[in-house]
């Protein structure tokens, strides 16, 4: 495929299966960078074939976070009721929420170890990703934590953040905090 010239730049349409990335070659040393389209977040959720393996990477996210207990609630038949998967694990503070569970494919092994910090397992978390698997089952997702008797809320609705034309970091995402006690994601 040939480079196309604008300015003094160069473009490279290159196809990488479902998505198209441009490369852009700044010519006269001027910044560039990334920048990474809603969809993205479709695609990966989609990694997750079955609404099993979807739920074993929220259990893996409780064991992630030391926790002893995992409480899985399924709606009734032919209901709109929430799937509701709680743990009684470490939990996130506002700014963990903000800097590492939003922070897609940021290697938890890199910044903490591959073994959790108080029960010494195997870091399970290996992509970054696990945090969309509840987005393959639900059109909205609640995340609910609590760490230091502080709770953080953040709320990601499916087709707000797909039908966003602009840059992932710029979507639409509901988040809280307030001081109470409980651990879960919600899905809806």
């Amino acid at each position: 495929m040939l480079p196309a010239r604008h300015g003094d730049a160069i473009s490279i349409l290159l196809p990488l299966s479902q998505l198209e990335v441009v490369i852009a070659i700044a010519m006269s040393g001027s910044d560039a960078h990334f920048s990474v389209n809603t969809r993205l977040t479709r695609l990966l959720g989609e990694t997750y074939r079955s609404s099993e393996a979807a739920l074993k990477e929220l259990v893996d996210n409780a064991w992630d976070a030391d926790a002893k207990n995992v409480w899985i609630t399924l709606p009734s038949p032919m209901t709109s009721e929430a799937i509701v998967v709680r743990d009684d694990g470490a939990g996130m503070t506002s700014l963990e929420m903000q800097n590492e569970y939003l922070n897609i494919a940021s290697d938890k092994r890199a910044r903490t170890g591959d073994r959790t910090p108080s029960l010494k397992r195997k870091v399970k978390g290996r992509k970054g990703i696990g945090k969309f698997a509840g987005l393959s089952l639900a059109n909205r997702m609640d995340v609910i934590a609590v760490a230091r008797g502080r709770k953080c809320h953040l709320s990601i609705d499916k087709m707000a953040l797909t039908e966003n034309e602009n840059d992932l970091e710029s979507g639409p995402h509901l988040f809280w905090r307030r001081k109470l006690q409980a651990t879960m994601s919600e899905l809806r």
